[in-house]
């Protein structure tokens, strides 16, 4: 290949990079932190007509790595081509349980504990218990009704350590107002110690 051909690929490979997306974070007023344009050479490919996107990048790390605790409620991801984080926000379809709606204890504990909850929604729940690990231990799931229920757990036979009920409440009606079906979650901690 001559070299005004290397050339000129050269220079329009990089004319199509200066359309880069790495994302480095910024502060948009309206929105929290989003991400913003800095890299060495890069770009993306996305056709709307297409469920295809493409993106790359030159002169960065391209590694991902995604990072979740036991709970599952939070996901934390690293590297450069993350997609779907143009806009950051809470979502509208799920909120955690609030420190009214349960109460574990005790806490710590030496194996045995209760989870008592105080929603007033009525709904489908589901709990699973799973160590640091993200391991599940046990699974549950009942109709609650609505006020007032008291879940037994054993944690004896495992080791000491950090442990999660994790929760989630599929309410019968939507919500009213924006009738939005929303989801109660959240991943409620116990630690286990023995004392010696």
């Amino acid at each position: 290949m001559s070299r005004s051909i290397t050339l000129s690929l050269l220079a329009i490979f990089l004319a199509l990079s200066f359309r880069s997306n790495a994302q480095v974070p910024s502060i948009n007023p309206v929105n929290g932190v989003v991400p913003a344009v800095l890299n060495t050479a890069g770009g993306t490919y996305d056709n709307p007509a297409s469920y295809y996107r493409y993106e790359w990048s030159f002169g960065e790390l391209v590694l991902i790595q995604a990072f979740a605790p036991a709970d599952s409620s939070i996901l934390v991801t690293q590297g450069v081509l993350q997609p779907c984080t143009d806009i950051i926000h809470n979502s509208p379809y799920t909120v955690f349980f609030e420190d009214g709606d349960y109460k574990l204890f005790p806490n710590p504990t030496p194996g045995k504990f209760e989870v008592d909850f105080f929603v007033k929604t009525p709904g489908f729940m589901s709990l699973q218990l799973v160590n640091s690990m993200g391991q599940v231990l046990e699974t549950r799931s009942y109709h609650y009704d609505g006020c007032c229920r008291i879940e037994m757990f054993d944690i004896s036979r495992y080791p000491n350590g950090l442990y999660f009920v994790v929760a989630d409440l599929k309410p019968d009606t939507n919500r009213p107002g924006d009738n939005l079906e929303v989801i109660r979650h959240s991943g409620l901690k116990v630690i286990k110690l023995n004392e010696k």
